[in-house]
């Protein structure tokens, strides 16, 4: 079996764990990553961050905890790429692609913008802080633009034993889980 093919059987598998986590799981996983992520020594700069589908790690808490904080940029997706928005308590937003709520605003490049934090949404990630994404490669065409410290969010149900990795996947920088916090040397 070649690398795209265990990536789509790993996306599955992946897909019915998340599909079959509670509601209240998803929150309490959820809210204590939130509590690591204030708790962390991050570099100063700008924070990108991804608002958070129903089956992802839910974000609002971390995006409501950087604003005044930093500047803090969300992604919107075009063409090909991401485009960074700067967001703030008032901003507005509207359903795009695949039910994501998107900022409107002046989109920016991720070489503009040179945010110091990427927290990225994953699909699932093994210990050696590969990333598996959906697919579509908006990270890693992103994380080859920008020079950003990488961090993804997994509920526990998402971390696995192996990562298939071909040479375009961008490993993550540190992967934080309800239970712990893994990081990379830079």
């Amino acid at each position: 079996m070649d690398k795209s093919q265990d990536k789509s059987e790993l996306r599955k598998l992946l897909k019915s764990r998340l599909a079959q986590m509670s509601e209240d799981e998803k929150s309490r996983q959820s809210a204590k990553i939130v509590e690591k992520i204030k708790r962390l020594d991050l570099p100063s700069g700008g924070i990108c961050i991804y608002n958070s589908l129903a089956s992802e790690v839910d974000t609002r808490d971390i995006i409501e905890y950087f604003l005044g904080k930093r500047e803090v940029y969300l992604p919107v997706v075009d063409g090909d790429d991401i485009l960074l928005v700067k967001v703030d308590k008032d901003s507005e937003y509207a359903t795009a692609k695949w039910g994501i709520l998107e900022p409107s605003g002046q989109r920016l490049s991720p070489e503009e913008v040179k945010p110091s934090i990427t927290i990225t949404p994953l699909l699932g990630a093994d210990k050696d802080l590969n990333r598996l994404g959906k697919g579509k490669g908006f990270y890693d065409r992103y994380f080859e633009r920008v020079d950003t410290l990488k961090i993804g969010l997994a509920f526990e149900e998402q971390i696995v034993e192996d990562v298939p990795c071909e040479d375009t996947d961008k490993p993550l920088d540190m992967l934080i889980s309800a239970s712990e916090v893994l990081t990379r040397n830079r």
